[in-house]
């Protein structure tokens, strides 16, 4: 079973892989699926980051402010409950959040305005597989990017969500064949009754580590907390000229998710062949 969360490619024209010539899935005929926690570490010094998939945030509301019951509860929890507000938002991955100040000027059925109010926020992702392309207008927009790579490929942006949705059952088949093989992906404990494979796909969101919001701001409460809810597609702004569009795949049995216990994985993607450009 293969579940997908969609996302708007936007005006996006062509998504572009950089890679090494030998790699280039026109001639190796497989994709490169790897962890969050591998690029913390990989070695590579034009693509890791030592903090992917985690951040942390200083959120300051300037002025009065008014924010959805559901944020507020997912925002301040710990520093105030509302009656009523019994379920955050759900959030996949840790989330610690440090109240400096809260002013709270008046309570709705579906809103809570407050004033002057700041907050630290250290969101973290669960480790999942990501595989990483360039969102270009033109071809020769992603040449460059990356200098150790001497070669790219490219797919047209129009099949994103074809290519999430054939990586997942490429990834299903894999975790499948792993197990009875002993090349285990995820626990070989771990039950796989109800297997799927929950991915998403998206431009990176580029936010700085300090946030200002007023009630005459473009960038409001409600979109914050949405680009921050899953972490996978957040990175900091030094990271831009990447144009990084990801995909994300979630590894789920029953209602459990699993995390995967190796770094990366090699889909035999020669299906796809004819998609590359």
């Amino acid at each position: 079973m293969i579940e997908s969360s969609l996302r708007k490619v936007g005006l996006i024209m062509f998504l572009a892989k950089n890679c090494k010539k030998e790699d280039n899935l026109k001639t190796r005929k497989t994709i490169k699926l790897a962890t969050l926690h591998h690029y913390r570490n990989i070695e590579s010094a034009q693509i890791v980051d030592k903090g992917e998939g985690k951040y942390s945030f200083f959120v300051k509301l300037d002025g009065t402010v008014e924010i959805e019951r559901r944020w507020f509860a997912l925002l301040f929890q710990g520093g105030v409950a509302i009656d009523g507000d019994q379920h955050y938002p759900r959030i996949m991955g840790p989330l610690q959040v440090t109240v400096h100040e809260l002013q709270i000027v008046e309570i709705y059925n579906q809103t809570v305005k407050v004033r002057n109010a700041s907050a630290s926020i250290h969101r973290e992702a669960l480790n999942g597989f990501i595989f990483c392309m360039s969102a270009v207008s033109e071809l020769h927009d992603a040449l460059g990017l990356f200098p150790d790579y001497d070669d790219c490929w490219y797919m047209t942006a129009t099949k994103a969500h074809d290519l999430a949705a054939a990586l997942s059952r490429l990834l299903w088949n894999n975790i499948i064949s792993g197990r009875h093989s002993g090349n285990h992906i995820v626990d070989p404990h771990a039950s796989l009754e109800n297997l799927s494979i929950h991915f998403g796909h998206a431009p990176v969101s580029y936010i700085d580590r300090e946030i200002h919001i007023s009630d005459s701001s473009v960038f409001t409460v409600d979109h914050f907390m949405r680009k921050i809810v899953d972490m996978g597609f957040v990175k900091p702004p030094s990271f831009s000229p990447e144009k990084e569009y990801r995909f994300s795949f979630t590894i789920v049995a029953g209602d459990k998710i699993l995390i995967p216990i190796v770094d990366s994985v090699i889909l035999n993607a020669e299906q796809l062949v004819d998609w590359a450009l």
